[in-house]
């Protein structure tokens, strides 16, 4: 006999099984339109990482809101939002592979807009002979190192980037749609997220008129992430902006300066299995946080929590699996449950088939995580 059941809409939150990941609908929704109207306001085109979250359902609300499309990180990652009918998607990574030129052709034949980051010729080739096999375009824009040095032709060598250029958009089957960066916080002179946007933006936009005083059509302009999106909107000469946990934001992107409490649209419900002396152990571990860590907790072995307590001065301090044992500075009852914040939203996701989203308390959707775990 089953004594639980999966969360259906109109159960309150108190009566839920736990751990379950929980989305507020009302700051999800809010980020999702506070985000669009900024990039609206700077009049370029908007596209989210959707990486963070990992549901169909949301990327729809981040597309009827305006955003021109959503950018992947893996072509198969791609695959359940051509699937709902996404159809202007981005794949934001150096992919190479047959089988993986073969799947974003095969997208591309559904009808979807596929863009590729690209950085060496054998990928170009490859996505080319991919592209003609099936008759589509495939748009590719070059990846530019701009300092986090995962990838990219260094921001220095606009001569192998003039190069690739020229290489792509001789390709039949291929479309040369521009440049593209990931930079985030890998910056050396910047003093704060604010300037590294600027930075970050500036540096795209002057080797986007290199190119072009060479003859070569940049059609896009891209960077951006959620500490930096902002401020590479306010560059004139971007045309596209991209960013991911802003649409749940977390504890990292708190302790960076880049969200508000008012903007954490995610939490983890948790029940109190044991206490002890200014301690409580919840049923959520690394299973269901994930086992990110703050840079300082693994650097310097600091008291920054790895969670915490949703208005209450509860740290969890670390995992084990299935356990977060957390520093407690509040009187709180076995079996109690909790929301508590994680530290890194994305991989949070990834550990979950489900979430619900609340509202005043109670489920009003249950969504399934569709592409966790694709990694191809």
């Amino acid at each position: 006999m089953t004594l639980t059941r999966d969360p259906r809409p109109g159960d309150s939150l108190e009566f839920l099984d736990t751990p379950v990941v929980v989305i507020d609908l009302e700051r999800l929704n809010r980020n999702i339109r506070e985000w669009q109207s900024w990039m609206d306001e700077h009049s370029v085109k908007f596209r989210p990482h959707i990486k963070t979250h990992k549901i169909p359902e949301i990327a729809q609300l981040q597309i009827a809101a305006g955003a021109t499309g959503i950018v992947c990180a893996k072509s198969s990652e791609a695959e359940p939002f051509a699937a709902a009918g996404i159809r202007d998607i981005c794949i934001a990574y150096p992919v190479f592979g047959e089988l993986k030129w073969q799947r974003i052709a095969a997208m591309a034949k559904l009808g979807v807009r596929m863009t590729v980051n690209c950085d060496n010729e054998e990928a170009a080739r490859g996505l080319s002979a991919a592209a003609s096999a099936a008759n589509v375009t495939i748009y590719v824009q070059i990846d530019i190192d701009s300092g986090m040095h995962r990838g990219g032709i260094p921001f220095t060598n606009v001569a192998e980037i003039e190069q690739l250029a020229r290489i792509i958009r001789d390709q039949p089957g291929l479309q040369f749609d521009g440049i593209t960066t990931f930079r985030a916080t890998s910056f050396e002179n910047a003093q704060n997220a604010c300037d590294a946007g600027h930075e970050e933006a500036q540096l795209l936009v002057q080797i986007a008129e290199k190119l072009r005083s060479a003859a070569i059509e940049v059609r896009n302009v891209t960077a951006g992430s959620t500490p930096t999106g902002r401020s590479v909107a306010e560059v004139k000469g971007i045309t596209e902006v991209r960013a991911g946990t802003y649409v749940f934001n977390d504890l990292m992107q708190l302790g960076a300066g880049s969200a508000r409490n008012d903007q954490l649209a995610i939490s983890v419900l948790c029940s109190v299995v044991s206490r002890g002396n200014n301690r409580v152990t919840i049923d959520g571990g690394s299973k269901t946080f994930s086992g990110d860590v703050p840079k300082q907790n693994a650097n310097a072995g600091t008291s920054s929590p790895l969670a915490q307590a949703l208005d209450q001065p509860i740290f969890v301090e670390r995992f084990s699996e299935e356990h977060g044992i957390a520093r407690s500075e509040c009187n709180v009852e076995l079996g109690a449950k909790l929301r508590f914040l994680p530290y890194h939203a994305c991989t949070c996701l990834n550990m979950t088939d489900k979430v619900v989203g609340i509202r005043n308390n109670r489920v009003e959707v249950v969504w399934a995580v569709k592409a966790r775990g694709l990694r191809a």
